[in-house]
C-alpha cells in the first residue's frame, strides 16, 4: 500500500510537468529507480487518458476506470521477467509438450538409426552402405570379449560373405567377385587365429568351434559348385576363387 500511494502522488505530481513538456517519462523513472517498473505503465496510463479527456466530456469516473484498465493493459504488455516467463511457460499442458518432445525426438532417431543399421546389414559390395556394414561388423568384434563368443561372431562374418558372394553372382555382378572372394578368404583367416588363441583349459570349446567352421566351409564349399553350376562362364573365375578359398580354409582345419 505504501508503493501505490507513493506511486499515486508521483502521477499527481508530476503529470502536469510530463503534459506541459517540462517533464518526461522517462526523466521520472530516473527519480525513482526502485519503482520504475511499476510507474511506467502507470505513468503512461496517466498522461494517454489527460490527452484523450481533453477531446471530450466524460461521464463521471470514466477516467479513473479506463486509467485502471489501460494500465493493466500496458502492465501485461510490459517484458516479462525471468521467473515470470518461466512459470508461464511451464504450465502443465507445456510440461507434458516438454517431455513428450524430446522423448518423442529419441524414438524417431532410434527408429532411423535402426533403419539403416538393418539396411547397412542387407548391403553388398557395390552398395552406398556396405562400408557401414564393415564398420558395425568392427565394432561388434571389437567389443566381444568372450574367446567363444568372438570365434562365433567371425564364423558368422564368414558366412555373411558368402551369403553377399551369392548374392552377387544371382544379380550379375560379376566384375565384384575377386573382392568378395578376398574378403571370404580374410574371414576364414580370422576364424582360423581366433580357434588358435583358445586356452587350454578350453580346449572343448575349441573342437566345438572348430566343428562349427568345419560345416560352415563344407555347407560354402557345396553352395558354391551348385552356383557355378547354373552360371555363365564369365562367372567361373570368380566362384572357382572362391571355392579355392573355401577348401584352403578346411585343409587347415585338419
Amino acid at each position: 500500500m505504501k508503493v501505490e500511494r507513493q506511486i499515486e502522488q508521483i502521477i499527481d505530481a508530476q503529470l502536469p510537468a510530463i503534459f506541459d513538456g517540462a517533464e518526461t517519462v522517462e526523466s521520472i523513472l530516473v527519480r525513482y529507480p526502485q519503482i520504475a517498473g511499476e510507474l511506467r505503465p502507470r505513468l503512461e496510463a496517466a498522461f494517454w487518458l489527460r490527452q484523450a479527456a481533453q477531446g471530450a466530456d466524460p461521464r463521471p469516473g470514466f477516467v479513473i476506470s479506463s486509467r485502471k484498465y489501460l494500465e493493466s493493459h500496458i502492465e501485461s504488455m510490459q517484458p516479462r521477467g525471468l521467473w515470470q516467463r518461466l512459470f508461464r511457460r511451464y504450465t502443465p499442458q507445456r510440461w507434458v509438450f516438454n517431455i513428450a518432445s524430446p522423448v518423442l525426438v529419441a524414438l524417431l532417431l532410434v527408429a532411423l538409426l535402426n533403419s539403416l543399421v538393418l539396411s547397412a546389414r542387407l548391403s553388398i559390395p557395390g552398395d552406398t552402405l556396405y562400408s557401414s556394414k564393415l564398420l558395425i561388423e568392427d565394432i561388434q568384434l571389437a567389443l566381444t570379449f568372450d574367446q567363444v563368443d568372438k570365434t562365433e561372431l567371425y564364423i558368422q562374418i564368414s558366412r555373411e560373405r558368402t551369403t553377399e558372394f551369392v548374392e552377387l553372382v544371382l544379380e550379375g555382378d560379376y566384375e565384384y567377385l575377386p573382392t568378395a572372394a578376398n574378403r571370404l578368404e580374410s574371414e576364414i583367416i580370422a576364424s582360423l587365429h581366433s580357434l588358435n588363441d583358445f586356452p587350454i583349459n578350453g580346449l572343448g570349446e575349441e573342437q566345438a568351434m572348430a566343428a562349427n567352421l568345419r560345416d560352415t566351409l563344407s555347407n560354402e564349399i557345396f553352395m558354391l559348385n551348385v552356383l557355378k553350376g547354373t552360371t555363365p562362364p564369365s562367372a567361373y573365375p570368380g566362384i572357382e576363387l572362391a571355392i579355392q578359398v573355401a577348401q584352403s580354409g578346411l585343409m587347415a582345419l585338419r
